[in-house]
């Protein structure tokens, strides 16, 4: 996390202050932010900056805004800049419509703003891939808390018709309630080329070490079991420190040396290469639920322990003293609504003119690297994040198989009923299912 660069960076983004960089990449930079309460805001400008309803908590609710730079929303075609911002909105729209607790919510965003940009909640943690890399395989009640809650967020995702294409260790952020998946579509909509395409069909999107087979073969045609592999090869590193293959996927099953014994079961039975193969996320949360209970833990135990690794790893960035504030900068906030009130967007003040200059260097990545680098994504080319209805499988992949005894590319023991659930769990079990309701109609304005 960096300071600003008062001569270069934006004090505000829509009605979004800017307080530290988080990052900077290829198709812009990220910044830690905090939504402005104004006042007179207009229906015209909440409607366009697509604003989640505002509401003041306990905690300063922190964003990243992420700024893609203009240039990288052409595609390379006949289509005008015009066209991809008006399909890049369309997608953002889109990405609204995932509601979960381990996504993060969607807070605004401005497709037509001279610098596009987005806003997200921001997860005050080290992501997963810093976090084995340091600390080692992660033992059976983190392990089991960490597949649960990525079992949440692709019913999350998968729910609302989306598919997430590139969940791997680095796209998995580790904050104070948890794990959260980010950039499910963000990674469609900031980090390809500029040449990609927003509606053209893609071929090898995603980061090879933790794809399928079918997906490396052709990215359009998979369906949801392309990320429940992914999920498999997340949870593969969790436990070993490495991915399943180094470089790509392969037709031949892992090398599964140093894996801790009790992972081997579930990940043989995910990390096949036929998709109609590996289970589904109710049998995944079956197996991890039955991991728990075999090491005597409960899911809020497990939760706890992993929560207590997190919080003794030093991994945990420090924030910035105005993020800690309650109170927005009085400057700021006095120049944004002085905007606001003569008819203009709260970052009028601020709109930089050399940000495309400020980018043009070679990208880098503004924070140290202390942790061995993920394997890097393949050809950035665009894909749908719409679940294709006319999703097959890969050429070679086999046709749907019939039901058959459970395929795995691990020698397994029979297979174990699921220990029935303690009865003095229960009350905190359905404790959370309202939890998650509440944060559900929370993330969507309704309260």
């Amino acid at each position: 996390m960096y300071e600003l660069n008062e001569e270069k960076d934006p004090a505000v983004l829509g009605p979004f202050e800017l307080l530290a960089v988080l990052g900077q990449g290829g198709m812009g930079r990220t910044y830690l932010g905090r939504r402005l309460p104004l006042d007179n805001l207009g229906p015209e400008l909440e409607t366009g900056y697509h604003l989640t309803e505002f509401t003041e908590s306990a905690q300063p609710a922190l964003a990243a805004v992420k700024v893609i730079r203009p240039s990288k929303l052409r595609d390379g075609s006949e289509h005008s800049e015009e066209e991809a911002r008006a399909r890049f909105a369309q997608e953002i729209e889109t990405m609204r419509t995932v509601v979960g607790a381990r996504v993060p919510a969607l807070l605004g965003a401005d497709a037509d703003a001279e610098l596009p940009w987005l806003a997200m909640d921001y997860v005050h943690g080290p992501t997963l891939h810093k976090l084995v890399h340091t600390c080692g395989p992660l033992a059976a009640g983190p392990y089991g808390a960490l597949g649960l809650a990525l079992v949440d967020a692709l019913r999350a995702i998968h729910g609302a018709k989306l598919l997430h294409r590139d969940l791997k260790p680095g796209n998995i952020a580790l904050g104070p309630d948890g794990p959260v998946v980010l950039d499910f579509g963000l990674a469609v909509l900031t980090e390809r080329d500029s040449a990609a395409a927003l509606t053209r069909t893609g071929v090898g999107f995603g980061t090879p070490s933790y794809m399928s087979l079918e997906q490396a073969r052709d990215t359009k045609h998979v369906t949801e079991s392309a990320d429940v592999y992914s999920l498999g090869a997340v949870l593969f590193f969790a436990a070993a420190k490495r991915p399943p293959y180094p470089l790509v996927p392969m037709p031949t099953p892992p090398k599964w040396d140093g894996v801790y014994g009790p992972c081997l079961p579930l990940l043989g039975r995910i990390l096949v290469q036929v998709p109609e193969q590996r289970p589904s996320l109710d049998e995944i949360e079956n197996d991890l639920r039955q991991l728990l209970a075999d090491h005597g833990l409960t899911e809020e135990t497990a939760a706890d322990q992993l929560r207590l690794l997190v919080a003794e790893s030093g991994l945990v960035p420090e924030l910035p003293a105005k993020a800690l504030s309650d109170l927005p900068d009085p400057d700021i906030q006095q120049a944004a609504q002085q905007a606001v009130n003569q008819g203009a967007a709260p970052d009028s003040p601020w709109v930089p003119d050399l940000f495309d200059e400020f980018l043009e260097a070679e990208a880098v990545d503004l924070e140290p690297v202390d942790v061995p680098a993920e394997p890097a994504p393949g050809p950035a080319e665009h894909v749908p994040t719409v679940v294709d209805p006319d999703a097959r499988p890969a050429p070679g992949a086999g046709a749907p198989l019939p039901a058959q005894p459970t395929v795995t590319s691990y020698h397994l023991a029979p297979p174990q009923p699921l220990a029935a659930p303690d009865p003095a769990v229960a009350p905190a079990i359905a404790l959370r299912a309202a939890e998650r309701l509440r944060r559900a109609y929370a993330h969507s304005g309704r309260l």
